[in-house]
């Protein structure tokens, strides 16, 4: 029979079991405390901040690879000891302040804190958390400092796009409303122009009325030459592009602007050879070189200067350089130079659409214009051009189509239906056309003329309507006209014409397309042509 162990040698199995599972347990804490300490040094080693371990008078414990590059980059630099010699003494207070800081709460965070390494300077936000340290009576810190180099260089990159967002809408909406602006206008110029005409009709050359009617029709004129300048600016004018050879334009415009320089400005042209084509429209270009070498000279004061223009290939760039010695600008002034109606000119002295014409024709290319200026030290415009491709060298937009003149004026009681929302185009349009021997039947509500097409679809011999009207276009008019009568002849009149326009109104059967402002002669040739004839122009 087996003798039981006695009660002091089970005490002593238990105890030793009990130990041995203490020993085990220590073991995982120690395994545990040790990975723990070998995955933050990894951590704390390869993080993309720069780290700093110091206790309270700055002494530096430990430092990682980032906080080496940055304060220690050279081999030849000190060792990392401390850590307030490197903070720049303007901003020492505020870092020894954050540091009781951090000891009473446990952490702070400084914002702008400038510190100096061997060979730059490094402006950073500086995050500090205070660590246990048994050890010592002095607090030790974990430093984190935060280079705010890149997110500067990001938010200034926000900002300049935000900027430009800002200036392409708000170019965008002025364009827009100057566009409207310019089509009522047009429609005024039309009522103008057309009523003049009929006035030197009735009055005659020996009238005394007759030198007035003519200096009206200049004024008008030079409205209308207004007017397009404002539908470029809004990108309404059409272009009729093709491969065009920038030297010949510059050449050109260098000659148009030679007539009218003043005697103590002189004007020299400095073109590259070879130039790779560009697909523009050439006289667009030439009114934009002409109205820099405008402003350029203005930019004199009546000063003696000089203005050259510069022709240069850059990779897939072709660029024009228009380079004045006049006063410059400031940053402020150059920043508005294409704002339309803007300008530094006293009342009465400029538009102030010269430069906006010029951004208008370079965004209608879709290529650019730079300004780069210095008050005292003139200034210089640049137009960027893109190099044509291979296969856009003969590209073209089609013409707006033409109509040749008519041979006669006698209506012979050909019957037309003129539409536009205007009521005085309608009112001088109708005078215009009676008087010339045509029965005409107006309206100023497009709907009303479909009725009236539906009534009676044989009873017209010739539509001519508006293109932009409101709620009820012209071509949904033709769409509309040409269901009620298939063979009837439509013309289309816009203060625009584009390619998008003509491609459209032609696509559905349009005959013609006459351009606004028109005059009176103009109106009675697509008359005369369409009516009588009945084929398109």
């Amino acid at each position: 029979m087996a003798k039981k162990p006695s009660a002091k040698a089970r005490l002593t199995d238990e105890l030793r079991a009990e130990l041995e599972q203490q020993n085990e347990a220590l073991r995982y804490s120690q395994r545990m405390a040790e990975g723990a300490l070998d995955r933050f040094a990894t951590l704390f080693s390869n993080v993309p901040l720069a780290l700093l371990v110091v206790d309270e008078n700055s002494l530096v414990l430990e430092s990682n690879a980032m906080a080496l590059s940055h304060f220690r980059p050279e081999e030849r630099d000190p060792p990392l000891n401390f850590l307030f010699p490197l903070v720049l003494p303007e901003h020492l207070a505020r870092v020894t302040k954050a540091f009781i800081e951090a000891r009473e709460a446990g952490g702070c965070k400084l914002e702008g804190v400038v510190f100096r390494s061997s060979n730059a300077k490094l402006t950073a936000d500086l995050h500090i958390a205070r660590i246990d340290n048994p050890l010592d009576d002095l607090a030790n810190f974990i430093c984190a400092v935060v280079d705010q180099g890149p997110l500067l260089t990001q938010i200034a990159q926000k900002q300049a796009l935000e900027s430009q967002l800002r200036e392409s809408q708000k170019m965008q909406a002025i364009g827009t409303l100057a566009g409207g602006i310019a089509h009522d206008f047009n429609n005024i110029l039309g009522a103008i122009l057309g009523n003049i005409e009929l006035a030197r009709q009735d009055t005659g050359a020996d009238s005394p009325a007759h030198t007035s009617l003519i200096e009206i029709d200049k004024a008008a004129r030079r409205a209308r030459d207004l007017v397009s300048q404002i539908l470029t600016f809004s990108r309404k004018e059409p272009l009729a592009k093709s491969a065009v050879d920038l030297r010949a334009v510059v050449q050109e415009a260098a000659r148009l602007a030679k007539i009218g320089l003043p005697p103590d400005i002189t004007l020299s042209v400095n073109t590259a050879s070879p130039v790779p084509a560009v697909l523009a429209d050439a006289t667009q270009v030439q009114q934009a070189l002409l109205n820099l070498c405008t402003n350029a000279v203005q930019a004199m004061g009546g000063q003696r200067g000089s203005v050259d223009i510069s022709l240069q290939v850059d990779g897939d760039a072709v660029r024009v350089a228009v380079r004045d010695t006049g006063s410059g600008m400031d940053a402020a002034t150059a920043a508005r130079v294409f704002e339309p109606f803007f300008t530094t000119k006293p009342t009465g002295q400029g538009t102030g659409l010269g430069l906006s014409v010029v951004h208008g024709i370079m965004r209608a290319h879709e290529g650019e214009v730079w300004v780069q200026s210095v008050p005292g030290q003139g200034s210089v415009f640049t137009l960027v051009f893109s190099k044509a491709a291979g296969d856009l060298l003969n590209a073209r937009i089609p013409p707006v189509q033409t109509v040749p003149p008519a041979t006669a004026t006698d209506g012979q009681g050909r019957h037309i239906l003129y539409v536009d929302d205007d009521q005085a185009l309608v009112f001088l349009v109708q005078r215009a056309l009676t008087r010339r021997g045509y029965q005409v039947t107006t309206f100023t509500d497009p709907r009303l003329a479909i009725q009236a097409l539906t009534t009676q679809p044989d009873a017209f011999d010739l539509l001519v309507t508006d293109y932009n009207m409101p709620g009820f276009s012209g071509v949904e008019l033709l769409r509309a006209a040409k269901t009620i009568r298939p063979d009837l002849p439509v013309a289309l009149a816009s203060g625009y014409v584009t390619a998008e326009i003509e491609e459209s109104a032609l696509a559905v059967g349009a005959s013609a397309l006459i351009r606004k402002p028109n005059g009176v002669e103009e109106l009675v040739d697509v008359v005369q042509r369409l009516a009588h004839d009945k084929v398109a122009a």
